[in-house]
């Protein structure tokens, strides 16, 4: 025969189911929030997707959803009235603190939000550095993640969604250049979701998966990029950007004197790491447009001349383009200190 509880243990099992729906209610509310509208800031889950590749993407397969993850930091002054802001695309080193003791610190004292995207460690990985993962990880991952966070803020109260800009770095960089172009949002954004404008830094340009031949670029581009960068090469990056000028696309960069890759890190002495790159071509692959496009190419590399029509052929080549090579790193305080200036007066610039 079952006893009959005392007052006190009727007590503790009360306090203890108490506890239980109170851990079950701040699970629910841990689901990746689908809108900001109550204005929530701070760690903010929501759901992305991971594309097999790019023709995937751009045909409207976006593969298995992903909760992935930002923190979204406002700035001093959000209470009075609607604030631009900011998306950040990390590079292969994943969130590291440049993004926020850098970064973040000046956009914010600027009045911008800042939604720092962490693609990585909800897919299990903290980086994707070193001569292996850096040539295998699959950027589709941080483009979609990208435009989801668009289309995310798009929806906070307190954010003017006209004015939703998109940041990235190295891997991050080439990332948006590419979320930039209507190609690649098509199947994520709906038509009244777009970015404001972009920032490139030091991003990669040796293998250039190239949409422009669909129409003009909606909002304007500028790279910020290093004289001395070995990993993410100069000249493929100015070819590029004037290529995309004088097609008309508002497409701007700037060279910064001495700078290597990431010199924009805070206190980071001369190094060298072994890195994967693709800098053994320059290759121009033009995609196709959407669902109904079959078409794969062409590409055309401008280091050996070659030009690519047929998928298996173009297949076979690209391992000719990696290679592992030692790459340089150092902070440059001159040059991180005048692309902050340059990247918030172009930020502003905008209308």
């Amino acid at each position: 025969m079952a006893k009959k509880l005392n007052k006190a243990a009727r007590s503790y099992i009360n306090l203890v189911c108490a506890g239980l729906s109170a851990f079950f209610a701040n699970t629910v509310a841990a689901a990746p929030l689908s809108d900001l509208t109550g204005g929530q800031t701070g760690r903010i889950e929501f759901t992305s997707s991971t594309p097999d590749h790019r023709w995937a993407l751009i045909r409207g397969r976006l593969g298995p959803e992903v909760t992935v993850y930002g923190d979204l930091l406002m700035p001093p002054q959000a209470s009075n009235g609607k604030v631009p802001a900011v998306v950040f695309s990390h590079g292969s080193e994943g969130v590291s603190s440049l993004y926020f003791d850098v970064w973040a610190k000046a956009l914010n004292n600027a009045g911008y939000a800042v939604f720092v995207v962490d693609s990585f460690k909800p897919r299990g990985e903290d980086r994707v550095t070193g001569p292996t993962k850096q040539l295998t990880w699959n950027t589709m991952a941080n483009l979609t993640d990208a435009m989801y966070a668009l289309k995310l803020l798009a929806t906070h109260p307190q954010i003017d969604n006209s004015r939703i800009f998109h940041m990235g770095w190295s891997r991050g960089g080439q990332v948006a250049m590419d979320a930039a172009w209507p190609t690649y949002q098509q199947h994520v954004l709906p038509a009244n979701v777009k970015w404001a404008g972009g920032v490139a830094v030091y991003p990669g340009c040796n293998m250039r998966y190239r949409v422009d031949h669909h129409g003009k670029l909606p909002a304007p581009i500028f790279l910020v990029l290093g004289e001395k960068d070995d990993m993410t090469l100069l000249k493929p990056c100015m070819e590029l950007a004037e290529a995309y000028a004088a097609a008309g696309n508002p497409v701007s960069y700037k060279v910064y004197p001495g700078a290597t890759h990431v010199f924009d890190r805070l206190n980071q002495p001369w190094k060298k790491y072994n890195e994967g790159n693709f800098n053994l071509c320059s290759m121009d692959v033009r995609m196709p447009y959407g669902a109904n496009d079959r078409s794969w190419g062409p590409a055309h590399d401008k280091y050996s001349g070659k030009t690519f029509t047929d998928n298996a052929e173009w297949n076979a080549y690209v391992p000719k383009c990696r290679q592992t090579s030692w790459v340089t790193v150092e902070s440059n305080e001159k040059a991180r200190e005048q692309a902050v200036k340059d990247v918030l007066a172009f930020l502003k610039s905008v209308q």
